[in-house]
């Protein structure tokens, strides 16, 4: 990717110091019981990502100041970012996230060996006409379950930690990290919103309005805030200058997102192109394809989105829909659209390098491949 490439550097520099923040992390940890969790924690934040979070808090400050200090602040929004991942898939139960286990499955499968549980006696069939038979299931399922998912949610709330002090510990001014500090909080408080907004929306009938407020709170702010801070870490007065610019890029990477969550290559996203459709979420395309579709249209889709067991040829079924109801080409013209608006807003003050970076990222959000 030509984009990430141009950027190298910087990147380098980012994933230098996250390797160094974590290892400290590691290296101080008096408690042999938690050395596994922290090396999970590193292990997930460096299974992928592009790091653009931080990149868009760099270049948000190098857009007024020609250094490279914002480069320690800058993980912060990649650990509220990979922190909000964790909390996402074991809400979703999501097993698979860059082609790895996610943190959750990763520790269901650790809880399951310690239990040292017997599944060969269920390949007997006169164990299952026993009473009781499937209580022992009952009883690991449970407690796997509960085991992982709290596993994930202190994980979640560890990285989030980690993210605040990261604003506080490289020389800014006090008063610069006190902003800085109180804009992460409302990040995260909107991020929650967010995700809380999403799981209420897969029981109801949201629609394309709802739907950006959603993402707006869930894509939007990790955009929105990481320059925000990187404005006020540059002493830059008016630190909503880049709010139009983020905003638009923000709604653009999610429709995007969207689409490449049911058209996509697993080889390129890294998760399956059938689990958004599978597990029925409330994307635009499904939006869109609802509102548009014939009745027949609509009862295929209906008994496709959410169905576990949906076959490749169910999917094929859903991504025809998509595209014969006009919902594919509406959402590859919106991200457009608004792509092409963010290159319209940035401040003309900015830097340069700056410009052309937040010019190259709109290009890139929308023609990242499937």
């Amino acid at each position: 990717m030509a984009f990430l490439e141009n950027y190298s550097h910087i990147r380098e520099m980012i994933e230098n110091e996250m390797e160094t923040y974590l290892s400290e992390k590691i290296q101080n940890n008096n408690k042999p019981l938690l050395d596994e969790f922290y090396h999970l924690i590193k292990k997930h934040v460096f299974s992928g990502g592009k790091r653009l979070r931080p990149l868009c808090m760099v270049m948000a400050y190098r857009g007024y100041i020609d250094d490279y200090r914002i480069i320690g602040p800058s993980l912060s929004p990649e650990l509220v970012h990979s922190s909000s991942l964790i909390l996402d898939d074991a809400m979703d139960e999501d097993v698979i996230r860059h082609g790895e286990p996610t943190f959750n499955a990763i520790y269901a499968d650790k809880f399951l060996d310690s239990l040292g549980f017997d599944f060969g006696k269920y390949s007997k069939g006169r164990y299952w006409i026993q009473r009781d038979t499937l209580k022992d299931l009952f009883f690991a399922q449970k407690a796997i379950s509960r085991y992982s998912y709290a596993l994930a949610v202190l994980g979640s709330n560890v990285m989030y930690s980690m993210s605040m002090e990261l604003l506080g510990r490289y020389g800014f001014a006090d008063s610069q990290v006190v902003r800085a500090l109180d804009l992460q909080r409302r990040m995260y408080q909107i991020l929650n919103e967010g995700q809380l907004m999403d799981i209420l929306y897969e029981s109801m009938h949201s629609n394309e309005v709802e739907y950006l407020a959603m993402i707006h709170r869930k894509t939007g702010i990790l955009f929105i805030y990481p320059m925000r801070i990187g404005l006020v870490l540059a002493g830059v007065e008016d630190y909503k200058l880049l709010d139009g610019y983020a905003n638009a890029i923000s709604i653009a990477f999610q429709i995007k997102d969207d689409i490449l969550g049911s058209f996509g290559s697993e080889n390129v996203t890294g998760k399956s192109s059938f689990s958004d459709i599978v597990e029925g979420k409330r994307t635009l395309l499904v939006i869109k394809a609802q509102e548009n579709a014939t009745e027949k249209q609509r009862k295929m889709l209906d008994s496709i989105l959410g169905y576990e067991h949906a076959s490749r040829e169910d999917v094929a079924t859903a991504r025809d829909i998509f595209k014969e109801t006009g919902a594919y080409e509406y959402c590859n013209e919106l991200a457009r659209a608004y792509a092409e608006e963010s290159k319209t807003l940035l401040p003309d003050d900015i830097s340069t390098e700056s410009r052309n970076y937040f010019l190259s990222l709109a290009d890139f959000v929308t023609d990242r491949d499937l």
